[in-house]
């Protein structure tokens, strides 16, 4: 069955609160439903479920869409995921696609799973790798439950041993080298294996399916370097993926908070000794994708990470990131030179004492900070750039006058000094942000120079309005702004739905269904008179500028024609930009 008629019979076959109540507690709010939202640990219920729109909006997280996305979110997968969720649950059967016309993306799946069953297959064959596996502390049922396995190379054998099996078994070269596995030595020679004489970790995306893997050197070799992850590919983004993630969501949940660390088995270690809410980045720094992931499930975050260099400048990463999005950041502190994985392997209850001591990001890097510097003077000259920083990026003012507090106790001076220092380092950011939007150059396309994101949120803004009040007023109305939005735009309403996000919409519906009740017919008018003005004053504006940038490279360039015409274009958008606006006799 193709995914279009999939999705239309089960929403026939279930409603949004089919899908919402087994995850919330739902209530009667006048037309609407409304509970505790799944995303937040939120005291006072935000959450808004519309039975008849079937939609829902949080917002406490600025969450909302229909029950595929509300799926996506939950269970973290994208909406192929959701669809066989929610086809199960409505009993939908989704037919396979034939193997004949199985899509390049399709394939590459297909490459990684044959060889993920591969190497599994070889970790059965080479007792040296086993021994290796489970000296690390590694259980049988782990091995089989995170598939780990084994693909032979130098010095015992050869280049290509996984590409020789692959092959075998019907795949191309062309398709084994998109898949990451292959790398082409040059002309004339056949492709060698990337995976050579490796532990091999598969890397699965949100829905559990093999993307890419990362191989952990066995025999010890000076030039090979330790970790080797798969290169980049169609499936394959590390900036994206969370190694362990899709074992993880369930346990973020249950325990309320994500624990990330640094390698493999670290992530293997942690889940085997019930920290089932661990994850680790794949070849990569952590990135505002990764804890967008996270946050879905959870606002907390604990990091345990070497205390070397690179793993400060992770905290520090991290901080960057989390706290402007108000998450609760905390570190844990390891033992020099020992991770995760080594702590597990003494016993389960060191680890757990390590992560239950676990502190707050500032008061880690302030602790680091007082170890590192003795002299006094020196110590308040580095908080400035290596402490107070964080503070500044917290979004509570109830958390900034805390660890004002925390840091005035540490270095023994007054508080009213810290808040001060904290304050001109938050009038220092604000200054620099300002002067970066001033001095922004305009560019050239195909990238968008500052002005234009700043528009194009505004006219996103602006549209989703507009098209919630074509979902809440009367047909003659909605036809009245369907024909103003194409005079302004050029283009049907239809086609500008794309440019609005599900959340907005469903974010929009909620709040103007409730404000529309108690206004009178004329004040609605004004309102969506208001809305057009604006859309019609972005889309002029925003035009205008790009004709007279334009103009300057023709005037430069010597095209006198070109500069005649942009002349004219430019006299008639000022002359448009003046006319009078759009009042409530339109509706008339």
């Amino acid at each position: 069955m193709a995914s279009g008629d999939a999705v239309q019979q089960i929403k026939e076959r279930l409603s949004i609160v089919d899908v919402i109540s087994p995850y919330v507690e739902l209530h009667a709010a006048g037309k609407n439903l409304k509970g505790k939202s799944p995303f937040t640990n939120e005291k006072t219920p935000s959450f808004y479920v519309s039975p008849d729109r079937g939609m829902y909006y949080c917002f406490s997280s600025s969450q909302g869409g229909d029950m595929f996305t509300f799926i996506e979110k939950m269970e973290g997968v994208d909406f192929k995921g959701a669809l066989t969720i929610l086809a199960e649950k409505a009993n939908v059967q989704l037919v396979p696609e034939d193997p004949q016309k199985r899509t390049q993306r399709d394939t590459q799946y297909a490459v990684l799973e044959a060889a993920t069953v591969f190497a599994e297959e070889q970790l059965q064959e080479h007792s040296e790798a086993r021994a290796y596996i489970t000296d690390r502390g590694v259980e049988e049922k782990t091995i089989r439950s995170w598939r780990i396995g084994y693909v032979p190379g130098p010095p015992k054998h050869g280049w290509r041993h996984m590409r020789e099996h692959l092959l075998g078994k019907g795949f191309g070269d062309a398709e084994l080298m998109k898949a990451g596995l292959t790398k082409a030595p040059g002309e004339g020679k056949a492709p060698y294996d990337v995976f050579r004489d490796r532990i091999m970790f598969p890397i699965r995306d949100t829905s559990g399916r093999v993307v890419a893997f990362s191989g952990r050197i066995l025999t010890k070799d000076s030039e090979a370097p330790k970790y080797v992850n798969s290169p980049e590919t169609e499936l394959f983004n590390k900036s994206e993926i969370l190694f362990g993630y899709d074992k993880a969501k369930e346990g973020i949940r249950k325990f309320d908070f994500s624990l990330i660390v640094e390698g493999q088995f670290d992530v293997v270690l942690a889940h085997q000794a019930g920290y089932t809410n661990t994850v680790a980045v794949s070849g990569t720094a952590l990135t505002p994708h990764h804890v967008s992931l996270l946050q879905r499930l959870s606002n907390r975050v604990v990091l345990a990470l070497d205390a070397d260099r690179a793993g400060i400048a992770a905290v520090k990463r991290a901080a960057d990131i989390m706290l402007a999005r108000g998450m609760d950041l905390k570190v844990a502190e390891l033992p020099d030179g020992k991770d995760p994985a080594d702590l597990i392997k003494e016993g389960k209850d060191e680890f757990k004492k390590v992560i239950g001591k676990a502190t707050h990001v500032i008061e880690f890097l302030l602790h680091l900070l007082l170890k590192a510097e003795s002299d006094d003077r020196k110590r308040k000259l580095r908080l400035f750039d290596e402490v107070l920083p964080y503070i500044v990026k917290l979004e509570s003012h109830v958390d900034q006058d805390h660890f004002m507090g925390v840091v005035a106790k540490a270095l023994s001076v007054p508080k009213d000094a810290v808040a001060r220092d904290v304050e001109r380092l938050r009038e220092k950011v604000s200054k620099t942000m300002e002067q970066r939007d001033v001095s922004t150059p305009i560019v050239s396309e195909p990238e968008a120079s500052a002005v234009d994101t700043v528009k194009h949120s505004r006219r996103q803004a602006v549209l989703a309005t507009l098209l919630v009040f074509t979902d809440l007023l009367s047909d003659r109305e909605i036809k009245v702004i369907e024909t103003q939005i194409k005079q302004i735009t050029g283009s049907r309403i239809d086609a500008l739905r794309g440019e609005v996000p599900a959340e907005v919409v469903s974010q929009l519906i909620f709040t103007l269904e409730n404000d529309l009740s108690s206004y009178r017919p004329k004040q609605i008018h004004e309102e969506v008179c208001d809305r057009l003005n604006e859309l019609r004053q972005i889309v002029l504006r925003t035009s205008l500028r790009h004709s007279k940038e334009a103009l300057e490279v023709a005037e430069r360039a010597g095209d006198n024609a070109q500069v005649e015409e942009l002349m004219r274009e430019v006299s008639k958008y000022q002359q448009e930009i003046g006319e009078p606006p759009l009042s409530a006799d339109i509706f008339v």
